[in-house]
């Protein structure tokens, strides 16, 4: 199959790995294309200068969108995902007559729920601030495109190089909730692994998956399996509840991609983060 990465960063340059590995082709673009692997056919593309893309091959099989905001805020969302979405409908409407698959990589952040509720796919969109709001539009856009699409819900991406609760520990400054916190996430190395068994599911395939590991985890007891991991103190209980910071304390079903075959390398927080600690893959900078 012919494989098209665009917004190649860490995520989609695995997954592009992967895709070469079980024999695909595979181009990419990317704003700095200098830092694509040798091995794909890397562009240096800005994605906010749609008159300045490349040509898309009219025999791509399969198109992967990981979008990142033009800046932090709502305006940077909307041009950084909203606005490329509708631009690559147009192009891909008019260029990919044959297009198996368009993933879009997504994230949980629209999805709603309070008090530890279960969470799947058929959860209604419940974005709770401004930028979540451009990703749930951003996400119907794509799903009104006509075009063949699976939308990958991510959960807390992590993995090498993505060490932020393991340096709060390392640093003393992790705090254990006095609330319910619960946490879903999902390795790097399971994230892409799901993207490219995804396409391999050609018509199989479900138009949206939740991608996060097996096991939602309250914030306390990772802070406290990552103290006793690095041999540190374990965190002190914070000194007031910081509830009302968080967007969501909901759980997350993955049961729809276990169920198409998918079996993750991290089912929890444990194995991934043991990985990380080991040192067993790196960060496609």
């Amino acid at each position: 199959m012919k494989i098209l990465l665009i917004s190649c960063g860490d995520v989609a340059t695995e997954a592009g790995l992967r895709f070469l590995a079980a024999g695909h082709q595979v181009t990419a673009w990317r704003r700095n294309g200098g830092k694509l692997p040798p091995s794909f056919t890397g562009h240096s593309v800005d994605l906010l200068e749609p008159e300045a893309w490349p040509e898309i091959d009219p025999e791509t099989d399969i198109v992967l969108l990981t979008p990142v905001p033009a800046t932090r805020d709502v305006d940077g969302y909307d041009r950084g995902y909203l606005q490329v979405a509708r631009r690559l409908v147009e192009t891909l409407v008019t260029s990919c007559p044959g297009l198996q698959r368009l993933i879009y990589v997504s994230s949980s952040a629209v999805t709603g729920g309070t008090e530890g509720q279960w969470a799947n796919e058929s959860s209604p969109l419940a974005p709770t601030r401004p930028t979540s709001q451009i990703l749930a539009e951003t996400e119907l856009l794509l799903a009104d495109s006509g075009l063949p699409l699976t939308i990958l819900r991510a959960s807390g991406i992590y993995g090498p190089g993505r060490t932020r609760l393991i340096d709060l520990v390392r640093n003393g400054t992790a705090r254990l909730p006095r609330t319910s916190h619960w946490t879903n996430r999902i390795h790097r190395d399971d994230l892409a692994a799901a993207i490219v068994h995804v396409a391999a599911l050609g018509n199989r395939a479900e138009s949206l998956y939740i991608a996060t590991d097996s096991e939602p985890a309250q914030l306390a007891d990772v802070y406290r399996f990552l103290a006793e991991e690095l041999e540190e103190k374990s965190p002190e209980i914070e000194a007031e509840s910081h509830a009302s910071r968080r967007s969501a304390d909901r759980r997350l079903n993955n049961a729809r991609l276990l169920a198409s075959g998918f079996i993750p390398r991290f089912p929890s927080y444990r194995e991934g983060y043991k990985s990380i600690l080991a040192g067993d893959s790196t960060r496609h900078e």
